[in-house]
C-alpha cells in the first residue's frame, strides 16, 4: 500500500494505492474542475484527452488491458463510455482481436450527440458537466451477435463511485439477459473491496474490476476556493445530421474489422500533434499511430466538453464552440506550440463548419469514409 497526497487549487487529494501496474506518475496526475459538483480531475496521461501522449503509449495502455478481458466467453460484448474513453473501449476490443484473432467481439459506444436514430436506452452521469448518455440501436447485421452476447465489458477512463457504469449494466442486462459474466476496465479504479462485491451482488454476475491503477482515495476541498458555475450555453443545441455522424461505433461494429484510416496527403517532416475531436477520437489516434510508425514525432490528444481551470496539470486552456452543434463550449488543453496541429474530424462538413484547425493556426482533415468498412 502506498500513500501520497497531491494538492491543486481546489483543495487536496489524498491517495491510498493498492496496485499500480504503470507507475502512478507515468499514469496520471490532477487538475481543478470549473464544476461545482465535482471539483478536482485525475488527468490521465495515457488516455490521449487532455494531456498529449505518444500513440505508441495509448496502444500498450489497451493491449495490457485487453489482454485481461481477452478469454472472457463469447460473444463479447464491449462498450465505450462517451465522452472520454470512446479510444479506449475501440482499443481494448480491437487488441482483444489482435491478441487472440477471435471475431465475436462487437463494439459499441455512448454518446451525447443528438441524433434522429432510435434509441436503444439512455443513462444518467449525475455528477458531470454533460450527463446523458446516449446508446442508439445496433445496426440489423449486428442484431444476432447482440442477442448472443455472454460477457459484458464496460470501458471507462475512471471509476469512482460504481454508479453510471452500474446503471449501464443494469440496463444492458435488462435488454439481453443472456449476458453471464461482467467487467469493468479502466486505467483507475477507486473502488473498495467492499464497494465491488455491493455491486457484483447488485448485478447477480460475476463482475471483475481490471484497470491499471487501483486504490481508494479522499479530496479534502479548500473552504477559501472560490466556486465558479458551469460555463454557459454558447447557443441553443441542435440534432447533429445524421449524415454528419460517419463514426460507426455509434451503433455498434464487429472489431477487427475496420481498416486503418490515412491522410489524404504527405505531411511535413516536423513535430507533430494530431487532435481527436470530441468523442471521435479512436480513428484519430490510429491516424497518430501509423505516423509515428512511419518515423513521425508525434503526439496524440482531443478536444473535450470537461472544463478545467488553468493551474495545477493545466498550462494552458484553448476555448471554441463545439463542432457537434451541440451549443457548447469546447476545450483543448496544454497546446505545445511548437508542434504542427492536425486536427482530425469524422465528416468533411463539419470540418468547414468548424474554426479550431485555422484557430490555432493547424491543418484539418475528415478522415472516416477510408475506414468505413467496420
Amino acid at each position: 500500500m502506498r500513500s501520497l497526497s497531491l494538492p491543486i487549487q481546489a483543495g487536496c487529494l489524498t491517495l491510498a494505492l493498492r496496485r499500480e501496474h504503470w507507475p502512478l506518475e507515468d499514469c496520471l496526475t490532477v487538475a481543478t474542475r470549473q464544476n461545482p459538483r465535482r471539483l478536482y480531475l485525475f488527468v490521465s496521461k495515457v488516455l490521449g484527452k487532455h494531456w498529449p501522449v505518444r500513440p505508441s503509449v495509448m496502444r500498450a495502455v489497451h493491449r495490457q488491458l485487453a489482454a485481461t478481458i481477452a478469454d472472457l466467453p463469447g460473444p463479447l460484448l464491449v462498450i465505450g463510455m462517451a465522452e472520454t474513453a470512446t479510444a479506449l473501449g475501440r482499443g481494448v476490443a480491437e487488441e482483444v482481436v489482435g491478441l487472440t484473432g477471435r471475431d465475436d467481439v462487437l463494439y459499441w459506444q455512448s454518446t451525447r450527440c443528438r441524433l434522429a436514430r432510435p434509441l436503444a436506452f439512455a443513462f444518467d452521469e449525475a455528477h458531470s458537466h454533460a450527463p446523458d448518455h446516449l446508446l442508439y440501436q445496433a445496426r440489423p447485421a449486428l442484431q444476432p451477435l447482440l442477442r448472443a452476447a455472454r460477457s459484458l465489458v464496460l470501458v471507462d477512463d475512471e471509476i469512482s463511485t460504481g454508479r453510471t457504469l452500474g446503471e449501464l449494466a443494469r440496463a444492458c442486462l435488462q435488454h439481453y439477459p443472456g449476458l453471464e459474466r461482467c467487467a469493468w476496465v479502466s486505467i483507475t479504479n477507486w473502488l473498495d473491496p467492499v464497494r465491488q462485491a455491493q455491486l457484483a451482488r447488485q448485478l447477480a454476475r460475476p463482475l471483475s474490476f481490471p484497470a491499471l491503477i487501483e486504490g481508494t482515495f479522499q479530496f479534502q476541498a479548500d473552504p477559501a476556493f472560490p466556486l465558479s458555475g458551469l460555463p454557459a450555453p454558447l447557443s441553443p443545441p441542435r440534432m447533429l445530421p445524421d449524415a454528419w455522424a460517419t463514426d460507426p461505433a455509434r451503433t455498434g461494429l464487429r472489431a477487427g474489422c475496420g481498416s486503418v484510416p490515412h491522410l489524404p496527403l504527405q505531411l511535413p517532416h516536423r513535430p507533430l500533434l494530431v487532435i481527436g475531436t470530441g468523442e471521435y477520437v479512436y480513428s484519430p489516434f490510429r491516424v497518430a499511430l501509423a505516423l509515428e510508425e512511419a518515423g513521425y514525432d508525434v503526439y496524440y490528444q482531443s478536444t473535450t466538453r470537461s472544463p478545467l481551470l488553468v493551474g495545477d496539470a493545466i498550462t494552458r486552456r484553448l476555448e471554441f464552440i463545439d463542432h457537434h452543434g451541440a451549443g457548447v463550449v469546447n476545450y483543448l488543453y496544454n497546446l505545445d506550440p511548437a508542434r504542427l496541429p492536425v486536427v482530425i474530424y469524422e465528416h468533411p462538413a463539419l470540418l468547414a463548419a468548424h474554426p479550431l484547425p485555422a484557430q490555432i493556426g493547424g491543418l484539418g482533415f475528415a478522415v472516416e469514409d477510408a475506414c468505413r468498412a467496420s
